[in-house]
């Protein structure tokens, strides 16, 4: 696990920052709610644009409870937010109802943060997992969505994040999900410096295995 610290010379300048401390505030409300034992983090797509000098489109707070708690706490979020498609594998997480989310709800921002003008049109999605979220974090199948701040607003990355990072490569890590070729275009599309390299990539073929192309 590796600790990244967010510049401010990028052209954002401080945009990043500020959404961080919003999210900062809105993972720990949730916190402040779930029952003793729960566990959360803001993971993916805020902390990976926050890294690279962007403001995010959406705060995304994976979350797992006791499993005693489970039912008791998703009642509660149906009475307060709105419920969200449990199919949450388009998004590049390769999580579903089946088998790690338990449920997804969604609010605005502003619910909780009115006059922060960084969030104002910014969706926060609560993803409630069946296992324990940072496993789930962890394991996410896009290289570079393996980021995620904790309550105390520190932000860290497992070493495939940070080698998709350095040489601006995106690894598709888990073929057990299908390969997500939907988010892969749209996140290429966003991370325009980077290319795509599947986990199973063996770089070029032997002379003797290649195909002759008369030259």
């Amino acid at each position: 696990m590796l600790n990244i610290q967010l510049k401010t010379t990028l052209s954002t300048g401080m945009f990043p920052k500020a959404q961080k401390s919003v999210a900062k505030k809105h993972l720990n409300l949730l916190l402040n709610k779930l029952p003793e034992g729960s566990v959360a983090y803001v993971a993916g797509c805020a902390p990976r644009d926050w890294h690279h000098g962007w403001g995010c489109r959406d705060i995304d707070i994976f979350y797992s409870v006791p499993h005693w708690h489970k039912e008791e706490v998703t009642s509660a979020m149906n009475n307060e937010y709105t419920t969200v498609a449990n199919d949450y594998s388009y998004n590049g997480y390769g999580v579903n109802n089946n088998a790690l989310l338990h449920s997804v709800h969604e609010y605005d921002a502003k619910k909780y943060s009115p006059r922060a003008k960084s969030t104002e049109f910014t969706k926060v999605q609560l993803i409630q997992t069946n296992i324990n979220a940072l496993a789930v974090i962890k394991d996410f199948p896009i290289s570079l969505s393996r980021i995620w701040m904790d309550k105390d607003g520190d932000i860290n990355c497992c070493h495939m994040y940070a080698q998709s990072y350095n040489k601006r490569i995106i690894h598709e890590l888990n073929e057990s999900h299908g390969w997500n070729y939907v988010y892969l275009d749209k996140i290429l599309g966003r991370f325009y410096q980077y290319t795509f390299m599947p986990r199973n990539w063996k770089g070029q073929r032997d002379i003797s295995e290649q195909i002759d192309i008369g030259f």
